[in-house]
């Protein structure tokens, strides 16, 4: 199998280097430049990691190590962040802002995944949300960025989300079983389950929530759904290394964006996935990583469109939420 080729790009080297004068101007640089530095990277077990997985497999930082790590619980993993046990979370990006919104010292360093998730289902008549009027349908849990998403969707086709369907709640895996046994007629899943049901369960992907969200904006199928966070004082301790760190998760998405079938095979073992199923899950799966400053901005206007769809309503999002280098 031939290796995905990674290269550097100008954004990566520019952010080397000032990794390097940083270093060099701190004291005993000289004595301690043979010791590498390693940040600890928080991950789910879903397509939204394979970036961090082919970046801890090239190493591309030089002398600072990643090391990738998968987590199960959400909450929990925040909790380890916050308590200084990793220094890394790649997490929901409404979950950042919720926990910022709380008082968290949480701040997003950029967003990586723009689509990840599908309504699935059996009726090959509903093609977009506005055929879900008298429908029943799972989503995750009250606040979670598939039902607010889901209920802007909702609102653009004119359907009343509390009056016009019957909207249910659950775990992901128990929402397959309901829709198998036809208790529900649709549910929003992420990859690569979403794919993994239409694959074994010989369910349909009704309606992909990329192609959804480009109608609302008039074309424009990114919407902000897994970001990487850190807390405000490694930022800011770090900023070079973030910076560089950044660079190098954008080539590795580009990497995986161009290979997924190399990508899906080196480590649907490790995703507990079948390689052509993770394949098919990389290519819905919307990979990219904006510069920060177009990060904040695009954040900034999904935020506005959802805000209002949130259990706590709008809340301002400060600045200092936001990583710049």
């Amino acid at each position: 199998m031939r290796e995905p080729v990674v290269r550097l790009s100008p954004r990566l080297s520019a952010g080397l280097v000032a990794l390097l004068v940083s270093c060099a101007a701190l004291p005993g640089a000289q004595a301690q430049d043979t010791q590498a530095v390693t940040v600890r990277i928080l991950v789910p077990q879903s397509t939204s990691a394979l970036p961090f997985l082919v970046a801890q497999r090239d190493q591309p930082l030089g002398g600072t190590i990643l090391k990738v790590e998968f987590f199960a619980n959400h909450a929990q993993a925040l909790a380890r962040l916050l308590r200084g046990e990793t220094d890394l979370l790649l997490s929901g990006t409404s979950q950042g802002w919720e926990n910022r919104l709380d008082g968290s010292p949480i701040v997003m360093i950029d967003t990586g995944v723009w689509a990840v998730s599908s309504l699935v289902g059996r009726d090959r008549t509903i093609t977009g949300f506005g055929d879900l009027r008298g429908r029943r349908i799972a989503l995750p849990f009250p606040g979670a960025p598939l039902d607010f998403q889901t209920r802007a969707l909702l609102a653009f086709d004119k359907l009343d989300p509390d009056k016009d369907l019957t909207i249910s709640y659950g775990p992901f895996a128990q929402s397959v079983q309901r829709l198998l046994s036809g208790q529900i007629d649709a549910a929003a899943l992420p990859e690569p389950l979403a794919t993994t049901v239409v694959k074994k369960n010989g369910l349909l992907r009704l309606i992909e929530y990329s192609r959804a969200w480009a109608r609302l904006t008039g074309g424009d199928p990114r919407s902000p759904q897994v970001s990487l966070f850190t807390t405000e004082n490694y930022a800011r301790d770090h900023a070079p290394l973030l910076g560089a760190l950044v660079g190098a998760w954008d080539t590795a998405s580009r990497a995986v964006a161009d290979h997924p079938a190399e990508v899906a095979a080196q480590f649907a073992q490790a995703l507990s996935t079948d390689p052509a199923i993770l394949e098919e899950a990389t290519r819905n799966t919307l990979l990219a990583v904006p510069s920060p400053a177009e990060n904040k901005s695009r954040i900034l206007a999904y935020y506005d469109s959802v805000s209002k769809f949130l259990p706590a309503g709008p809340r301002p999002l400060d600045e200092r939420f936001f990583f710049m280098p």
